[in-house]
């Protein structure tokens, strides 16, 4: 009776976390990654790209901006009025006679047009360096943005390496496991039997949760590294 109860103990320990392992496992054996071709365009899909991009399209509206700046050197000015012009007079033609009061108007025009030119020197000299500054400004962002991309490709390269690796390692972790689980069962039964110890079965189960947490350390760093992947390309690999 002993015996019985000690092997429950053991398998109670030990059967809730190999469950709770199996519920992913296989989905991580079948998993095919997609190719680094597709993960790389997704990267140009990316929310920071799209950020250059905004970035660029400011620069360049400023090298326009840049380029026009010669039309504050030249103003142009124009004036229009429209009025009636009178005159008022009284004429004394002799004492006899009363004052001739006099009017007369006419409707008159008035339009101006012309330009201003005022051209600073320094301005005028240093236009061609502002431009050029202005385009190194875009050639700049091109660069900051190449190198970012082959910066995220870089690791992106390096965490599909790693979780080719982590899959060719939980197939191994999965097969030790499989291989200490027998092993277990074997030791189970020997000691039912009484053909060994209390001490022989703790080895086995020891040696079970060792390739247990083996197997759970792979699945682990294998989640990681997909994880990672898809924040770097924004592509889903796996559905949780």
């Amino acid at each position: 009776m002993r015996r019985i109860l000690f092997i429950f103990v053991l398998f109670i320990l030990g059967a809730g976390r190999a469950n709770a392992q199996f519920s992913t496992q296989d989905e991580f054996l079948s998993l095919r990654l997609p190719s680094l071709d597709e993960l790389f365009e997704g990267i140009r899909n990316s929310p920071m790209v799209e950020y250059y991009k905004y970035r660029m399209e400011g620069e360049e509206l400023m090298l326009k901006t840049e380029r026009r700046r010669w039309q504050e050197y030249i103003s142009f000015f124009a004036s229009y009025q429209y009025g009636v012009m009178a005159m008022n007079a009284y004429s004394n033609i002799g004492v006899d006679y009363p004052l001739i009061y006099q009017y007369s108007g006419s409707a008159q025009m008035w339009y101006s047009a012309g330009a201003h030119i005022r051209i600073p020197l320094d301005q005028l000299f240093d236009r061609g360096n502002r431009i050029r500054r202005q385009q190194l400004k875009i050639e700049e962002q091109v660069k900051e943005r190449e190198l970012w991309y082959d910066e995220q490709r870089l690791r992106l390269i390096e965490l599909y390496t790693k979780t080719q690796e982590m899959l060719t390692n939980l197939k191994f972790a999965v097969e030790m496991y499989s291989l200490a689980d027998a092993q277990f069962e074997v030791a189970q039964k020997d000691y039912i039997m009484g053909s060994t110890t209390a001490g022989a079965l703790s080895n086995a189960k020891g040696q079970q949760v060792q390739a247990l947490l083996q197997l759970e350390r792979v699945k682990s760093e294998l989640n990681s590294a997909i994880l990672r992947m898809e924040v770097i390309s924004g592509v889903k690999i796996i559905n949780r």
